[in-house]
């Protein structure tokens, strides 16, 4: 299988297709952060009410899901972040740094989890942030239309960084989704390195990293980015 290529900026590089064949052909990479399939056959829009409910991806299967997630692959890296990992536990070795996202802070409870885990091959004890994201109600990008049936808010990957990567570090998401985690790490100054297998979602994280390269922040150096091309300021 082939897979296309997009440099957005000098160490931001996008690739779409199949993980597993291009992680063979990358170079170094000081982290892995990312939201893989969990194997739970997840459907978004099953449970939990209007305000957790998004019309926009009922019953979107996520591409994947349907398989059991095997992390060893990504176990070699010097620094993981899985999320999700709650559900495949059983295939990594202890960790007591956890990360856990409250995503209810103090709302009540519906269907579906409360909070995110994320386990990390990290020393020190587990953390927690605490950040409101249930349908209508959220604590930041309110407004802002949800792209992805998983997507996370770009705050929460900030503080995920913050924890796990230092500045000028290449962080590498090979379940891009939408491309959050990019976002959040062009802001913070880090390098990047996504992948993502559906052209779709490829097309939007491209545009939401663009767009995260051209905003300007007097206290972060980030990368620099090209001129934007044609196929990005029409990307839906």
């Amino acid at each position: 299988m082939t897979w296309r290529t997009e440099t957005l900026a000098d160490g931001v590089t996008l690739y779409c297709g199949d993980c597993r064949e291009i992680l063979p052909t990358l170079g170094k990479v000081d982290a892995v952060v990312t939201d893989p399939p969990y194997g739970i056959a997840y459907s978004h829009g099953t449970g939990g009410g209007k305000l957790a409910r998004s019309t926009q991806f009922d019953h979107h299967p996520i591409r994947g899901d349907d398989e059991p997630f095997d992390p060893a692959p990504w176990l070699r890296f010097p620094r993981v972040v899985l999320f999700g990992a709650n559900h495949f536990a059983n295939k990594l070795p202890v960790s007591s740094n956890w990360l856990v996202w409250d995503k209810r802070d103090s709302i009540c409870s519906n269907d579906q989890a409360d909070c995110k885990m994320a386990w990390t091959n990290l020393s020190g004890p587990a953390r927690l942030t605490r950040h409101l994201w249930n349908g209508m109600l959220k604590a930041s990008e309110r407004g802002e239309v949800r792209v992805h049936p998983t997507q996370k808010p770009v705050a929460v990957m900030e503080w995920t960084l913050r924890q796990t990567t230092a500045d000028g570090e290449t962080i590498l998401d090979p379940f891009m989704g939408s491309g959050t985690t990019g976002v959040a790490a062009v802001k913070l100054g880090r390098q990047f390195i996504g992948i993502e297998i559906e052209p779709r979602y490829f097309d939007i994280a491209c545009k939401r990293i663009d767009a995260a390269l051209r905003e300007p922040d007097m206290f972060v150096d980030r990368p620099k980015a090209p001129e934007q091309a044609d196929w990005i300021k029409n990307a839906p």
